[in-house]
């Protein structure tokens, strides 16, 4: 290996520039004298010992008895090891220590509007971040290698659907844990989109010139999410689903909720929903509980609703964000099989 590109590696590894140079110098020339050290390495003279003092403590290097001293390098495969497991266990510590004062002092930006970031990294961190604040629904459009990565962060029990940019000729075994897997060959951002209160877009992934945009505004929310099931959604492939099987789920948006709802109906279950929202007449909050007893949708036009028999017997039409035909616009609509 060049001595720049194993200059290099050691730095990365956490050696100073100095220790590089002189770790490098010892793994190649065997044992070296102060003076020949500083010789081959091209440290100043008067820095040599305290170089190989902070080496010895990182239990890299040995020293002669006798004068004149010598210095050579431990066993790299043994020494150089335990040095990187040793950092990344202090590292791992200091860490935590860091997250738990960050914790108390962190805030997220209440401003709504539009936050953007560039980068590979800076993506993958507003990818897992995003899918992790989903408490009970998620819905992902973009390509496998993300999918992946949604499918191992996403909570357990969050109602799922992914649409595939890219379908593999296989079903990956971590893509089961969606709920709903469909594809799409399109060009399209990736889009995620967790519980309606925040929308991650992140486009020129495939080039790797990467923008990250974080929607907030709860305006513009709404048009992506319509885009998302109006046009993503509703024009893509089904590959695998499971909604004929799960037992509970919740849901944000109504036209998933309905697929979920009519599945159990051809599977033979009578079901039952769970309604938070507010009333279209007055505004006023409304939660009920009630079986559901017909739905219509008009993928069209992007509208549907549920009809709901309350325990009095009284029924109350149920639409979707925006709705105001109905009884009531749910916020949150749970679904579970009876």
């Amino acid at each position: 290996m060049p001595g720049n590109e194993l200059y290099e590696l050691l730095r990365r590894l956490g050696l100073t520039s100095y220790e590089a140079k002189a770790y490098a110098a010892l793994i190649s020339s065997g044992s070296l004298t102060a003076t020949e050290l500083a010789s081959r390495s091209e440290i100043p003279q008067p820095r040599v010992y305290d170089v190989v003092r902070s080496l010895m403590e990182k239990g890299l290097i040995m020293v002669s008895e006798g004068r004149p001293r010598r210095f050579a390098a431990l066993p790299p495969e043994i020494a150089l090891v335990n040095y990187v497991k040793r950092k990344h266990e202090q590292e791992k510590k200091t860490l935590h220590k860091v997250l738990g004062e960050l914790s108390s002092l962190a805030a997220e930006p209440k401003e709504a509007g539009v936050w953007t970031s560039t980068g590979y990294f800076s993506a993958l961190n507003m990818l897992e971040e995003t899918v992790r604040s989903a408490e009970y629904e998620l819905v992902f459009s973009g390509y496998s290698d993300l999918a992946s990565r949604v499918a191992n962060t996403v909570k357990e029990g969050v109602a799922t659907c992914a649409v595939l940019y890219d379908a593999p000729e296989n079903i990956p075994d971590e893509f089961k844990r969606f709920d709903e897997v469909r594809m799409r060959p399109t060009r399209a951002p990736v889009m995620v989109i967790p519980d309606f209160h925040r929308a991650l877009l992140i486009v020129g992934w495939e080039e790797r010139k990467v923008v990250s945009y974080l929607v907030t505004d709860e305006n513009l929310i709404r048009m992506f999410a319509a885009y998302y099931l109006s046009y993503i959604r509703s024009g893509s492939k089904l590959l695998l689903s499971k909604l004929d099987s799960l037992e509970h789920r919740s849901y944000v948006h109504i036209s998933r909720a309905l697929d979920h709802i009519r599945a159990l109906s051809q599977a033979g279950r009578r079901v039952l929903v769970h309604v938070k929202g507010k009333r279209t007449s007055d505004g006023s909050l409304v939660e009920f509980t009630g079986e559901v007893v017909g739905e219509f949708e008009n993928s069209f036009r992007g509208i549907g609703n549920i009809r709901v028999r309350l325990e009095d017997g009284r029924e109350l039409t149920v639409g979707g964000i925006g709705a105001h035909l109905e009884d009531v616009e749910a916020r949150k609509i749970e679904v579970r099989a009876l």
